[in-house]
């Protein structure tokens, strides 16, 4: 069965097969601020309507480590249906497991879910037939990443999430003020970036290893011919040898473009969480 999408284009309105009540969802959760003050702050699970999607894989792992790469890339598969109801396939994936639209059951789905944040416990309504691939990748691509590549609002709503807990210092917990009053942005990187990584020690403990794979992004991307088999495998998907192709290797030299100040922050706040969890991805000796 050949990988097929519920959406002709991306560009295109709203399917017309989408209930009107579901339709009203997307166009009021439109973009992740709206996700973040209409839904993420209210009662209840963001995976909700995970049950209905018996046989998904969730793709998670710090924001700017390779996942939405990774989940295109296994939804294009035979068997999988990619996800294009708006120009937004990840916003369309929060709404449908939060369960404020539904999608066809009968088809298998492959949703990223890095979106979750500091609401990492709800991954313990995974059921016995859905797997989590959990991604790694080194400090200096990411917060490079998130410096420079990223919007305002994703570090800021990641470091409230998940940086302030590890932020000793009562500036750095002034998360709504510049610096030198508030925390600086690549401090708020460096200690999001921590706290989103070290979260695969507690999810680790909620999932059995049949429904857990952790990857390093970068032995992914330096061996895709020998690390894609592993995680389609893990992920009930078959594989193609042209996937491998598809992986697109990241620019050397990002540590070398941050400044020096910069890599001293990030080897003292980020890097040793990063060594620690790396023993946990497959391919590394267990410790």
């Amino acid at each position: 069965m050949a990988s097929h999408s519920i959406a002709n284009n991306k560009n295109t309105a709203i399917p017309t097969w989408v209930p009107e009540a579901q339709r009203a969802n997307l166009s009021r959760y439109a973009t992740w601020q709206k996700f973040h003050h209409g839904v993420r702050g209210r009662p209840g699970s963001l995976l909700s309507g995970l049950p209905r999607y018996a046989n998904c894989v969730l793709v998670a792992g710090c924001q700017r480590s390779g996942t939405t790469m990774l989940t295109r890339l296994i939804a294009s598969a035979p068997g999988f249906t990619r996800l294009a109801l708006t120009a937004d396939d990840e916003l369309d994936a929060a709404l449908a497991l939060a369960g404020l639209i539904e999608l066809p059951p009968e088809s298998r789905y492959c949703f990223q879910t890095t979106y979750l944040n500091e609401r990492y416990e709800d991954y313990r309504a995974l059921g016995p037939g859905q797997r989590l691939i959990w991604v790694l990748r080194n400090p200096y691509s990411v917060i490079y990443s998130m410096l420079y590549n990223w919007q305002r609002f994703g570090l800021n709503e990641l470091y409230e999430g998940c940086g302030v807990a590890h932020a000793a210092a009562p500036r750095l917990r002034r998360a709504g003020l510049i610096w030198p009053l508030g925390p600086s942005r690549l401090e708020k990187a460096c200690l999001a970036y921590r706290g989103k990584v070290a979260q695969i020690r507690s999810i680790r403990e909620m999932l059995s290893p049949e429904q857990l794979l952790t990857v390093d992004y970068d032995l992914l991307v330096n061996a895709p011919e020998h690390w894609l088999p592993r995680i389609f495998a893990f992920a009930g998907a078959p594989y193609e040898a042209s996937y491998a192709q598809l992986v697109r290797r990241a620019p050397a030299g990002k540590a070398q473009r941050l400044t020096a100040r910069a890599r001293r922050l990030i080897e003292q706040l980020a890097l040793p969480t990063y060594l620690d969890c790396r023993k946990l991805a497959d391919g590394y000796p267990s410790v």
